[in-house]
């Protein structure tokens, strides 16, 4: 019996002790300093802290909180959204310098390749949307008011008839409504019971008789000094107003709520209806996504048969010419796709292109008519994803416009359309979402959010039924936003290794087989396991935690998954950021891989002419030059832009030219690299002041506010060095391709110009380079080819190399007498020729796709290049979105007390 007291006192101890911790981390928490904090780490914060272990505490500290700064009227949702807005503007162009660079980044995907050039415009993190949730909500309840309101306007000769009597019933039982000093003073008088005035019932009708208050506080101060009121007693009319009055309200009440709810089941099942729509369009895209899979599963098997029969001229170019067409098939289907999920507007397009036959080159009939099928299903059916989209573009525009004007057309979407195009008016999400519909489509996805956790307010109780009816319509939103974001992480490795494999054609046909075949096969391999000789305790917990789906989501996991072997891969990470030499990620001064044939090839025939001819290009302006190559075009007419939008600055920052040119970069491990970095990134924010980054305790990170302040400044310097790595890298890749250079060859090779060393460089470029040399053919046939006919242009391209009438029609057809098109002896596919200073430059000509497209062809490694560089920007902004929070203290409490504690 002793025994058990004593046990049962030690329990009792225990718990009460655990109780008195878990209410010291909510104490602590009070205090916590949330701009020493990235959005990452305070929601893992949060999903912590809405534990058992401290939950009722934490929900009770967070209404409290949101009582002090509420989001109840509109002013407080604008300003809610206002400091968001202008924090995001902040936290950009503290690392962009320039907001430009920002907008550059569409250029890239404004042609098919939008699935990684939209990522520049859109908000870079998941977790930053969550500070948008109560905004949302609150846009949802506006969007409420919006449609009481619209219903009380529709029987407003009746309601301002019952207003008038209800202020007189009030004058005669002693209140004078005229003599409220401001709309609160006038809600107390107008909503509250006098007498044997009954009360509003604000409980069971909240937002009608909020609307119905304002109406009536509306009327008097517009009529304040006309209005006479009668005393009702004295007229003997009194209890029979009183009657009606009560009679009336509760009927209304009733009949506009019936009326709002029936709208809700309609706006209900028109979601439904347009998600069903995006459902089927996704099985649309799944088929032209697995028939591009396919495509590369035969590209593949053709690449391997280039090798065996490299010296069989006949099947060779039988190959290379299936291998010609399925690249450009799949380019036409990427297009697609990514053109759909972007909203890019051109399923129109590519019907009208198909259908005039500019692709029968590449796609048999069959094939043909089953795609048309496709793009013309995808076409008629509105989703939620084209109403956002549409929504988005005309946000201004009046609602009714959209419809009158055929843009919302289909019932459901317009029922939807006036959902979004309140919400995103009354709210500013648009303006939040600028150029990202995924986060337009979010609206719709919080208000699920919303429904499945109603908010018991008493201006919400009126809303249960609508609950019950619209959660079932919103089940299937989030499923389908993750299906959203998985088709972007798809297309986008589609698209990266479509393009690599273009490049590689390139190379191919340019009878460098041999060399760029060993490259693949085995130089990037062994460039990263020189990476991974330093890093192999990364590599290897990497690969545990992928085989163990390990997942970081409250602060808890990330003090579960820490041990020896990450102690050892945050120790060899923390050599990156104290001037360790970055060797390893150069190629040309690497001893293990500069020895190497092939690499001393590249680098001595085709880099370093094609630097040597930009740096004398852009001798004057060297500077502002590299710094726009690192934003490469989609089209050949538009290579030299980016100069274009640098000269427009004059405060970029100086870069080190030398750099980025004398040594070149293997990107490979660039990207594996940064892969790991981001990876244990958030160890880094949470160590403690020693040295071997063990994690804080959560009460400990809630206090350390200058530890904290410490560990986002060190990893903001390692992130901002590893992007300038990886920016100088697209420098150089960027180089590669042309761009910046196709405008300064022509005016070298084909106007006057007594730079001799310019034309030798240009010449030698063009003759190693056969990237740059495809790029400069495009851009060369568009300048001085006649697209007039484009069937014909099509017709003669493909038969001029078996033709020779058809031959001298193409050569008919050029401007420029000194270019002529020819036929390659030995791969008897066409080619461009010209000659300067003695020599005759070759150029096998693009597929006629790429030509009439106009598209510039870029280096393989700039895809993967780009989707590393926008990673470690989500990040940066990710870690320091909160440091940029307003200066005033209510502004930050705002965010950290409102921050969605949901995953």
């Amino acid at each position: 019996m002793k025994y058990n007291t004593i046990h049962f006192v030690c329990i009792i101890f225990l718990l009460s002790g655990n109780i008195v911790k878990g209410q010291q981390v909510i104490d602590n928490y009070k205090n916590y300093n949330i701009r020493n904090s990235s959005c990452e780490i305070i929601n893992s914060v949060n999903i912590e802290m809405g534990k058992p272990a401290y939950s009722n505490a934490f929900s009770s500290l967070r209404s409290e909180a949101q009582a002090v700064y509420p989001l109840q009227k509109q002013s407080d949702v604008d300003g809610y959204i206002r400091d968001f807005n202008l924090t995001l503007d902040n936290t950009k162009k503290r690392y962009e310098s320039q907001e430009f660079l920002w907008k550059t980044g569409r250029e890239i995907g404004k042609y098919g390749l939008s699935v990684l050039g939209s990522y520049a415009d859109a908000i870079p993190s998941k977790y930053l949307t969550k500070f948008l949730t109560p905004a949302i909500q609150q846009g949802y309840e506006l969007y409420v008011d919006h449609e009481i309101e619209e219903g009380v306007n529709e029987h407003k000769e009746d309601i301002d008839k019952l207003i008038k009597d209800r202020i007189n019933l009030l004058y005669t039982n002693g209140i004078d409504v005229r003599t409220a000093s401001d709309g609160k003073a006038f809600e107390d008088m107008f909503a509250l019971a006098h007498g044997e005035i009954p009360a509003l019932n604000r409980d069971q009708y909240g937002i009608f008789n909020k609307e119905l208050t304002k109406r009536a506080y509306d009327f008097i101060a517009a009529n304040r000094a006309e209005i006479q009121l009668i005393n009702l007693k004295t007229t003997q009319q009194y209890e029979e107003v009183k009657q009606q009055v009560n009679t009336k309200i509760d009927d209304f009440q009733k009949q506009i709520t019936n009326e709002v709810n029936t709208k809700f089941k309609e706006l209900g099942n028109s979601i439904a209806e347009l998600t069903e729509n995006q459902t089927e369009i996704f099985k649309t895209l799944n088929n032209i996504q697995d028939r591009v899979k396919a495509n590369e599963t035969k590209i593949a098997s053709l690449e391997k048969e280039m090798v065996q029969f490299k010296d069989d001229v006949v099947q060779l170019k039988a190959i290379q010419e299936e291998h010609d067409k399925l690249i450009a098939q799949n380019s036409f289907q990427i297009d697609i796709l990514s053109g759909y999920t972007f909203q890019n507007l051109n399923t129109t397009q590519k019907i009208n292109a198909l259908e005039k036959g500019h692709f029968d080159n590449i796609f048999k009939p069959d094939e043909k008519q089953k795609l048309l099928g496709d793009l013309k299903d995808i076409k008629t059916k509105e989703t939620i994803i084209s109403v956002a989209s549409d929504i988005n573009n005309y946000s201004q525009a009046a609602y009714g416009g959209l419809v009158n004007a055929g843009i919302l057309k289909g019932k459901a979407a317009q029922t939807v359309g006036k959902l979004m195009n309140v919400v995103s008016i009354a709210t500013g999400i648009a303006r939040v979402y600028a150029g990202d519909l995924t986060g337009l489509v979010s609206i719709v996805s919080g208000i699920g959010g919303l429904f499945s956790k109603p908010t018991p307010s008493p201006e919400m109780q009126m809303l249960t039924q609508m609950y019950e009816v619209m959660n079932k319509r919103f089940d299937k939103i989030d499923q389908h936003l993750d299906i959203i974001e998985t088709k972007l992480d798809t297309l986008a490795s589609i698209t990266i290794n479509m393009y690599k494999t273009m490049v590689l054609a390139f190379q191919f046909t340019g009878n460098q087989l041999d060399r760029i075949n060993w490259k693949v096969d085995n130089l990037n391999v062994k460039a990263t396991a020189l990476l991974y000789n330093d890093y192999q305790a990364c590599k290897t917990l990497k690969d545990i935690w992928k085989s163990r789906k390990v997942s970081f989501n409250s602060y808890s996991d990330y003090q579960a998954y820490y041990g020896q072997e990450c102690k050892q891969c945050l120790q060899g990470l923390t050599d990156f950021t104290i001037g360790k030499n970055n060797s390893y990620f150069y190629v040309s001064s690497n001893e293990q891989l500069k020895n190497e044939e092939v690499v001393r090839n590249e680098i001595t025939e085709i880099y370093e002419p094609t630097r040597n001819l930009f740096t004398l290009f852009y001798s004057q302006n060297l500077n502002s030059a590299t710094y726009a190559l690192m934003f490469p075009f989609a089209l050949t007419k538009d290579a030299n832009k980016p100069l274009y939008y640098v000269s427009k600055i004059d405060n970029l920052k100086l870069l080190d030219t030398k750099q980025v040119f004398d040594n070149y970069f293997s990107y490979e491990m660039i990207n594996e690299f940064t892969d790991l970095f981001l990876v244990f990134g958030n160890y880094f924010l949470i160590k403690g002041s020693n040295d071997n980054f063990k994690p804080l305790t959560i009460n400990n990170y809630l206090r350390s506010d200058q530890i904290n302040g410490v560990n986002q400044d060190l990893l903001e310097t390692r992130l901002t060095k590893l992007l300038n790595i990886v920016q100088y890298s697209i420098s150089q890749q960027s180089l590669m391709s042309g761009n910046l250079m196709l405008d300064p060859i022509y005016s070298t090779l084909f106007n006057f110009s007594s730079d001799e060393n310019a034309k030798d460089l240009a010449i030698k470029t063009l003759n190693n380079n056969k990237l740059l040399a495809t790029n400069f053919a495009i851009y060369l046939l568009n300048k001085n080819l006649d697209f007039t006919d484009t069937l014909k242009v099509k017709k003669l391209f493909s038969e001029a190399a078996t033709d020779s009438q058809s031959l001298d029609n193409l050569n008919s057809l050029v401007s420029l007498n000194d270019i002529k098109f020819s036929v390659d002896d030995s791969s008897k596919k066409l080619q461009l020729s010209f000659e300067r200073k003695g020599q005759t430059i070759n150029i096998l000509c693009p597929d006629f796709t790429s030509v009439l497209e106009n598209k510039m062809i870029n280096s393989d490694a700039i895809y993967s290049l780009l989707d590393s560089r926008q990673k470690i920007n989500s990040k940066l902004i990710d870690l320091t979105f909160t440091n940029n929070l307003q200066s005033t203290s209510e502004t930050a409490e705002r965010f950290k007390y409102y921050y969605d504690i949901t995953k």
